[in-house]
């Protein structure tokens, strides 16, 4: 099984610990590059740009798309990388309802990180 996991850098650190999480049940999980500034990425137009399209290849080898949405938030990066996997026919999970409208008919499913990491308990 393989996940793409997308939030915004906003929620980073609880990101990488339900990511961290998934890996521990031997999932792929191509997720943010947690490593990076979030800062020097916003203030750098063309890493922002080489960030976003690395992130393509890698939704392209993933079954999953699964968003880190607290209180339905999605970012404009998000909200790119959530329609790129649509349009690729992947499996839209989000943790909660998101608040952009044009993405809800995008989403397969609403499922909170708890029921999402259970899920891969059984694999």
């Amino acid at each position: 099984m393989t996940v793409f996991f997308a939030t915004s850098k906003r929620f980073y650190q609880e990101a990488e610990q339900i990511v961290n999480l998934i890996k521990n049940y031997g999932v792929i999980v191509y997720h943010p590059y947690f490593h990076l500034n979030p800062e020097a990425v916003d203030a750098d137009p063309e890493l922002k740009s080489r960030v976003t399209r690395q992130h393509f290849p890698e939704i392209d080898n993933s079954k999953i798309f699964y968003a880190l949405l607290p209180k339905g938030y999605i970012g404009c990066s998000v909200t790119i990388e959530l329609a790129y996997a649509y349009a690729k026919g992947k499996k839209i999970v989000v943790s909660e309802e998101p608040t952009e409208y044009a993405i809800r008919p995008m989403v397969l499913e609403v499922c909170n990180p708890k029921q999402f990491i259970a899920r891969f308990k059984k694999t």
